[in-house]
């Protein structure tokens, strides 16, 4: 929702920025870590992997056997690609070219060698395309292929044209499919190279670097994002940055290729703390709110989204993104949330956002006219995560109270029928059996429905399969408590004192995945348990199983406006234990994660 304040721009400027804000809502721009285009341009026989690094222009060719001669097209024909490497070496005619706007750029460098494809990721290869119902291209099956890595000239050119074989129409006669970087800053995601292809270099800035075909550049070019999180127990506001703003709003001097050096990485901290806290002041259920802790993270673009730079990676600050994230504590879902957002320049006036609750993400924008990003609770049929404990179930019988109450009555009067002193002293036997009636139907009502009585026996397998994936389940929920003390607190219901510490390390391997961003994620949609092998036991004095298990879980996590999503299998050996009236968790051993 967005909260239309009383404004004296005109009428005209407050209906072009809604507009332009209905546009980005309905052209969401949300980045899943994992995600590889629909294009399938990694399946692709032959791949260029192009990069502008220092004054040169590196591409690396790999490049399928059977398309070769379309790449040296003086070579003849031959059915061995160790024949193909000899002869390609000898013909220095090359048909994917380099120009200028005014000339041809000759290669000052090439290597060509018999090498294996580079492994890489393609969900989508061979599976059906949920847009056009198409089978998307399969990888690959030659491993072998030869690796041409060519080195072109183009200091101080600004603008490039890559060419690769072209027919008569115009069109590419192979099939290429290609990715591109400038220094640390990827420029394209992958794409095909079916045409010529401008690229435009910005030397100053990286991140300007882009092609003129604006459907193969990046996703992610935005340079100040904002995200807001709703989660059960926490509210999270995270802002993405460039060191080029932050230093220009703090009137410090930017070079792209400036190295992230320790004292820089220092600098840009405190730089950053100083500048945004209480920036955006942040407003839970009317009551302005304090974080209860602030985060800097340094990250860098891929392909679909954002990494985290660890602490030893080179890397310029040109292609660096600061990540800056408040959290706000809650007990429960709160009915509205509102952030004052505050951080616009003459260059940036219009800012993406997007809002993140248990329903899902909703993308929308922030401008000088709309200055707030609101959220409203209209989750009617929200349930928060249950972490509780877990109640024994130990087997009974069931005896419903009707029949029971019924026998008993039944016995009553029959001995007091069959007793000649309670006939001798009830002169009036029908108002006597009358208010025992009377009596007894009012204490019929208020017992309960059934009578359970305890019997004596073992846990089969399918109630060990259901009190290990209650148990699981509500791991999951407890892990979702950011807060460590609050944490404990939660896992103490579902794990036992004894050996706590040494358990909850081991839990927290699975229970706390780490995203490619750096951050926790969380394990949900736990199915398909199976216990593989279980042995009664005795611990303390207590009775207890020693179970090994697996099953398949999604593992999750929403930062940075990215959405990571993997589905694991996991096995372990779980000793749970009977701790008073409760089931809890003893000792965990992961086997295996795959």
């Amino acid at each position: 929702m967005i909260q239309i304040r009383t404004i004296e721009a005109g009428l005209i400027k407050k209906i072009g920025t809604l507009v332009r804000i209905i546009l980005v809502i309905l052209t969401p721009s949300i980045t899943y870590a994992n995600f590889i285009g629909y294009a399938g341009a990694e399946t692709a026989p032959n791949i260029a992997e192009i990069e502008v690094t220092g004054d040169k222009l590196q591409i690396r060719f790999e490049i399928s056997a059977e398309d070769a001669e379309k790449f040296w097209p003086e070579i003849l024909p031959t059915e061995s690609i160790y024949e193909l490497a000899i002869a390609v070496k000898k013909h220095k005619k090359f048909a994917v070219k380099i120009f200028t706007e005014k000339r041809e750029i000759k290669p000052t460098n090439s290597e060509i060698r018999i090498a294996e494809r580079k492994p890489r990721n393609s969900p989508f290869a061979g599976k059906l395309d949920p847009r056009t119902g198409l089978r998307a291209p399969k990888l690959p099956g030659d491993e072998i292929i030869l690796l041409a890595n060519i080195e072109y000239p183009i200091k101080g050119v600004s603008h490039l044209d890559i060419q690769p074989p072209l027919g008569n129409d115009g069109e590419a006669t192979v099939t290429i499919g290609f990715t591109s970087q400038h220094g640390k800053t990827p420029v394209s995601n992958f794409q095909y190279l079916s045409r010529t292809e401008s690229l435009n270099i910005d030397w100053k800035d990286p991140w300007n670097t882009k092609f003129s075909n604006h459907s193969l550049n990046r996703q992610n070019r935005y340079p100040l994002q904002s995200f807001l999180y709703v989660e059960p127990r926490q509210i999270r506001h995270e802002i993405l940055l460039r060191p080029k703003d932050l230093l220009r709003w703090t009137d410090q001097n930017f070079n792209a290729w400036q190295p992230l050096t320790t004292k820089k990485r220092e600098l840009l901290r405190r730089t950053t703390l100083k500048y945004l806290r209480g920036k955006n002041p942040t407003t839970i259920d009317r009551e302005i709110s304090e974080p209860i802790s602030t985060e800097i993270i340094f990250l860098k673009a891929n392909e679909a989204g954002y990494t985290k730079i660890t602490e030893d990676e080179l890397i310029e600050i040109g292609s660096l993104l600061i990540g800056y994230r408040e959290r706000f504590k809650i007990k429960e879902l709160p009915q509205s949330v509102s952030i004052d957002w505050t951080i616009f320049t003459d260059a940036i006036n219009s800012v993406p956002t997007l809002i993140q609750d248990p329903a899902g993400p909703f993308p929308t924008h922030v401008a000088p006219d709309f200055p707030d990003i609101q959220w409203r609770n209209y989750l009617y049929d929200y349930r928060a995560p249950n972490s509780g404990p877990v109640l024994i179930k130990n087997p009974s019988a069931v005896i419903p109270m009707a029949v029971l109450f019924g026998f008993c009555i039944f016995i009553f009067f029959i001995l007091t029928l069959r007793t000649r002193r309670v006939e001798a002293k009830n002169k009036h036997p029908i108002l006597f059996y009358s208010i025992v009636l009377i009596c007894a139907g009012a204490i019929y009502y208020t017992l309960p429905g059934e009578l359970r009585i305890p019997l004596p026996g073992t846990v089969n397998k399918k109630e060990l399969e259901q009190m290990v994936e209650i148990l699981l389940k509500r791991l999951a929920a407890a892990y979702e408590e950011p807060q460590t003390e609050a944490l404990n607190t939660r896992l103490s219901n579902l794990i036992s004192d004894e050996n706590f510490k040494n358990t909850t390390t081991n839990l927290s391997h699975i229970f706390q995945p780490v995203t490619s961003s750096g951050n926790s994620g969380s394990l949900r949609s736990i199915n398909n348990l199976e216990v593989e092998y279980a042995k009664h036991i005795v611990i303390n004095g207590n009775k207890a199983f020693r179970i090994t298990s697996k099953w398949q879980a999604t593992a999750e996590g929403y930062n940075w406006g990215q959405i990571e999503k993997k589905t694991r299998e996991i096995r372990a050996n779980i000793e749970v234990i009977q701790s008073d009236k409760h089931w809890k968790i003893f000792a965990f051993t992961s086997l295996s994660i795959r």
